[in-house]
């Protein structure tokens, strides 16, 4: 499964987030997380998305985690969108369907 995750712009908490992601032992373990549309000044570099491929359902599992625990750092919930790609399995839908993730199209996982 390929999940992108945008900013809907908020690049500070995608960068955030990416950190978060690539921090998380599980979700290293259990998916492949790389930055898109990056561009950059100086030191600071922004994205416009992260990339996520997914092979099981442990790692959808540790991806809906590791969201709860970066919601719950901070004060407001950033406006991110994540767009599923690929067929689904129905195990698939159903832990879509029970994560809480700012899904772009809820009812692809219907």
């Amino acid at each position: 499964m390929e999940l992108t995750i945008n900013a809907a712009g908020d690049e500070q908490a995608l960068n955030e987030f990416y950190s978060w992601l690539r921090d998380d032992v599980d979700v290293a373990r259990s998916a492949t997380v790389s930055a898109a549309g990056s561009r950059g000044s100086g030191e600071m570099v922004v994205f416009e998305a992260i990339c996520m491929s997914i092979g099981s359902l442990t790692g959808l599992a540790n991806l809906g985690i590791a969201w709860g625990n970066f919601l719950r750092s901070r004060k407001e919930t950033p406006p991110f969108t994540i767009t599923v790609q690929g067929e689904l399995t129905a195990e698939q839908h159903a832990m879509l369907r029970n994560l809480d993730l700012p899904l772009s199209r809820p009812e692809d996982v219907e």
